[in-house]
């Protein structure tokens, strides 16, 4: 018998409310494969039976197979603290998965035959060795896996249930996190929606558990920590611990996620860990213009997205969240510790853990935060200041991004730096941008030098460069102040410099040079530790720059491993 579905094709339904663009994709999403792609497809699984009514994976459940159906039909439900919803149904010729499918990661639904039928069943091993081998057939897939977590995404009634408080900063971090990691949430507020009260009675949450969590299954976390929620919702890895990779990626930003793909796709062995999310801090950029081929921009999380998808499909393992506490760099292996308690080792690390904006020196700086002040300008932060004035300080490309951004949905935005302008710390674009905007002002030669306010941010005062004060009204302050590199972890393992960011190549001092070959340009003072993008020294600011050395360093290690 060939490998044919026994009709023309399935008639593939995506129920769940979705954004036109997803719906006019249909298509894609829910494809039909032709018989050639069936007999390519049966050379990776086997042909079993399933009877109607027959649960072929439950949602939570792990490492689940790919189903292509052959005859017959099946459903995808997915379940949620709120109720039930049909996500999909599938006809002959076409597959079931999506991202987290590829990842190993919980299924986000259940999946149940709705007719007598016949199925290709794929393992996730073989579905992984299919996506890389197949590469026709491998984009067919991976463009449905995409578009089926982005539509699955634009589904709230799904998915996490989040009880929080909009001036509350453990929130803002939970509602980040879920967002950023692509993750299907229902978000209730006390303040602004009246049937979080119901709803919070029902679940026997109260307003001292905020933010509280029901995951899918029905479990409620109260206050829970990143990592709590991760494997609440089947997010987290389970696969690292104890085992040994060629290489490990700390941090997942764009230089991590491209040393990850590079050494993924020639073969090595590797893992890649952060504590938040794929992206890093360009991933909270609305949108990034100056990036080579993409002349209309993109944002920082979708193209993370498209990073974190392709380092999956060449088989690294992506631990979020997985946060570094130390590594131990003396033996023949680097053994890291992260804080939950795992611990895996490395032939070889390469250190991308990026840096952080700097925070000012205002007394009570931390009691406003999440209260008025932010470090990031997403569409979740604009929501909170829609037809307000907003305070931005910082004359980088990311103050402008937020800039530019802000000023569609704020009453009037102030730009406010140190120095006498723009010109030698932001990109041309964006300050063309800010001149041509009605709604920005630029504030020169100002610093803020105290924040009030009782519960909240109610006012900032800011010194001019004669010394005189002023007091402002000011209910949302956005900080992009500077870096700050992320290199605690590192202990003395490595060198640094004297604001802390990693050395590398022909800034290694040569006392602190073991071998008698130099170390390659992007390899640290430690022979097989490498630093890319913004924790090295010296690191050029910007996204490219990140890229390009994330996958320069990957042609290094390969001599490195060779020869030491």
């Amino acid at each position: 018998m060939g490998m044919e579905p026994s009709s023309a094709g399935g008639k593939g339904e995506l129920p769940i409310a979705v954004s036109t663009d997803i719906a006019n994709r249909l298509h894609q999403i829910l494809p039909t494969l032709s018989a050639a792609e069936f007999e390519l497809l049966s050379r990776y699984g086997e042909r079993q039976h399933f009877q109607a009514g027959d649960i072929l994976f439950k949602q939570g459940d792990r490492h689940i197979s790919m189903y292509v159906i052959i005859t017959g039909a099946l459903e995808i439900e997915r379940a949620s603290a709120l109720g039930t919803a049909i996500l999909s149904t599938h006809g002959p010729g076409m597959f079931t998965g999506e991202m987290g499918t590829l990842a190993g990661r919980a299924a986000v639904a259940t999946g149940r035959a709705t007719a007598d039928s016949e199925m290709i069943v794929i393992s996730e091993e073989s579905l992984r060795t299919l996506v890389i081998s197949e590469a026709a057939l491998s984009e067919t897939i991976m463009r449905a896996y995409i578009l089926r977590r982005v539509a699955y995404m634009q589904d709230q009634a799904g998915g996490v249930v989040v009880f929080g408080a909009r001036h509350s900063q453990p929130t803002l971090v939970l509602r980040h996190f879920l967002t950023r990691n692509g993750q299907p949430t229902a978000y209730f507020d006390v303040e602004l929606h009246t049937e979080t009260a119901a709803l919070m009675e029902r679940f026997g949450v109260t307003e001292a558990d905020i933010p509280a969590v029901v995951t899918p299954s029905g479990a409620v976390l109260r206050q829970p920590t990143l990592r709590q929620v991760a494997d609440g919702i089947g997010l987290s890895s389970d696969n690292i611990d104890g085992r040994t990779f060629d290489l490990v990626v700390v941090g997942a930003g764009p230089a991590g996620l491209a040393a990850a793909v590079y050494a993924a796709s020639e073969g090595l062995s590797v893992a890649v860990l952060d504590a938040k999310a794929p992206g890093g801090q360009a991933g909270s950029s609305s949108k990034i213009e100056n990036y080579f081929g993409f002349p209309t921009g993109v944002s920082g999380q979708a193209l993370a997205g498209r990073g974190l998808s392709q380092a999956r499909k060449f088989g690294a393992e992506v631990a979020v969240p997985a946060c570094v506490s130390s590594v131990d760099c003396e033996g023949q292996d680097f053994e890291i510790a992260i804080d939950s308690g795992e611990r895996l080792r490395a032939r070889s690390i390469v250190v991308a853990t990026g840096a952080r904006y700097r925070k000012p020196d205002l007394p009570g700086l931390e009691r406003f935060e999440g209260r008025g002040v932010y470090y990031s300008a997403s569409f979740m932060e604009a929501t909170f200041c829609a037809n307000e004035e907003v305070v931005i300080v910082g004359g980088g490309n990311s103050a402008g991004q937020a800039a530019v951004f802000l000023a569609a949905h704020a009453k009037h935005v102030h730009i406010v730096v140190r120095a006498d302008g723009l010109a030698a710390s932001m990109s041309r674009y964006l300050i063309q941008r800010i001149e041509a905007a009605p709604n920005i002002t630029l504030h020169t030669r100002k610093q803020i030098v105290e924040l009030q306010g009782e519960d909240t941010l109610e006012h900032i005062c800011w010194q001019t460069a004669g010394g005189e004060v002023k007091t402002a009204p000011a209910r949302h302050l956005f900080l992009f102040l500077g870096a700050e590199p992320n290199t605690a972890w590192l202990g003395d393992c490595v060198a640094l410099d004297d604001k802390h960011f990693v050395l590398t190549g022909p800034q290694v001092p040569a006392t602190a040079w073991p071998l008698e070959r130099g170390p390659h340009f992007l390899e640290t003072s430690r022979p097989r530790i490498f630093a890319v993008g913004d924790v090295r020294s010296g690191s050029v600011k910007r996204v490219a720059a990140a890229v390009g050395e994330g996958s320069a360093a990957v042609q290094s290690l390969h001599q490195v491993l060779a020869s030491d």
